[in-house]
């Protein structure tokens, strides 16, 4: 069976291009190019007592959800999601 091809008469719309999503101090070559100064040693650091935070809340989510070795999703996420507020909060 042949197939013809479909043919507008509408031209499409333009289409936006996306920028280059950056966070801190940035530098720009050019229109199209931006480079980061952040290292990538500052990417490894953590705030201050963020451990000590995430043990607190992690403890907190064990003693809620329970400490099985399989559970649902529901389960899992509930968890990790009760621990992510937590650290927002502490932001």
């Amino acid at each position: 069976m042949k197939t013809k091809k479909y043919k507008s008469k509408v031209k499409p719309l333009p289409k936006a291009k996306e920028h280059v999503a950056t966070y801190g101090p940035t530098a720009a070559i050019s229109n199209d190019t931006v480079i980061s100064s952040l290292t990538p040693d500052s990417f490894d650091e953590k705030p201050e007592g963020f451990d000590a935070c995430y043990a607190r809340l992690k403890a907190e989510a064990d003693e809620k959800f329970g400490t099985k070795e399989l559970m649902t999703v529901d389960e899992y996420f509930g968890k990790l999601w009760y621990i992510v507020e937590g650290l927002y909060e502490n932001i």
